[in-house]
Order: structure tokens, then sequence, then C-alpha cells
């Protein structure tokens, strides 16, 4: 699997994922995220809002069922 699999499996399985909290799970730099997380954005794949509590932190969720998570 791939870092950007890694990352798509780890929202789906885990919705509302932080930037923090997908950089610890994928060991990559914020910089090095934040490129997969856009990839990821533009081909629709996953969306970001912006948490109520903390407008510098964006929070992850996938669109639809547009991946199958396997266990």
């Amino acid at each position: 699997m791939n870092t950007r699999e890694k990352i798509l499996r780890a929202i789906v399985q885990q919705p509302g994922l932080t930037t923090r909290e997908i950089m610890a799970i994928a060991q990559l730099s914020r910089t090095n995220t934040r490129e997969h997380l856009q990839k990821l954005e533009s081909l629709s794949l996953i969306y970001s809002q912006v948490d109520g509590n903390n407008l510098n932190k964006h929070r992850y969720y996938p669109v639809g069922s547009s991946y199958e998570a396997k266990s």
C-alpha cells in the first residue's frame, strides 16, 4: 500500500482526523502530508472542514463510498 492509500484508508476508518493525526499515522512531514491531502481532495476522494473550535485546524472526511476500507 502506498502512502496516499494509507492516508485514505485512515480517513475512511476514522473520519474527522486532523492534519496532525494524519501526519503521525503516515509518518510524514506537514508539507508532504498536505500534498497528499490536496491530491486526494482534487480527486474528490476526501473533503475537509474547518474545526468549529479551532479555525486553524482542518478535519478530513471520505466522500461517499468511493473507497472500500478493507480490514
